[in-house]
């Protein structure tokens, strides 16, 4: 790895360390105190969400800062598990269609597109 590369790396580490550890302590804080049956709850269960779009952005900026081969990657990468994504919730919704609604469903569908994005990463890097 070049000097170049490595300060690409931990400033993508900078931003998104805190912004992965605020998502975390911010969801065990809400799995473990809110009540769903009290009024705001639905206020308090999205909180977790908020930290997410520092991670969403130290992605994005990742992805700017890379050269062009790491850009295509990075991004042939994240097309993969988009797609992935995308057929999941495209099964779930035909499954809806006909009375079948999978608990947990966002859940599946996010979990299958970051495999597909991950597993498509960890391949690339072994070419």
């Amino acid at each position: 790895m070049s000097a170049a590369d490595k300060h690409q790396r931990n400033s993508y580490l900078k931003e998104f360390i805190p912004a992965i550890l605020s998502y975390g302590i911010l969801l065990a804080i809400v799995q473990t105190t809110v009540d769903a049956n009290t009024s705001g709850a639905h206020f308090w269960v999205l909180l977790p969400v908020l930290p997410m779009i520092g991670v969403a952005v130290a992605l994005y900026r990742a992805v700017q800062r890379a050269d062009e081969y790491g850009r295509m990657v990075m991004l042939e990468c994240m097309a993969l598990g988009f797609g992935v994504s995308m057929i999941v919730a495209m099964a779930f919704g035909y499954l809806g269609g006909i009375g079948v609604t999978p608990t947990f469903g966002a859940w599946i569908v996010f979990g299958a597109g970051m495999i597909a994005w991950t597993g498509s990463l960890l391949v690339h890097g072994m070419r």
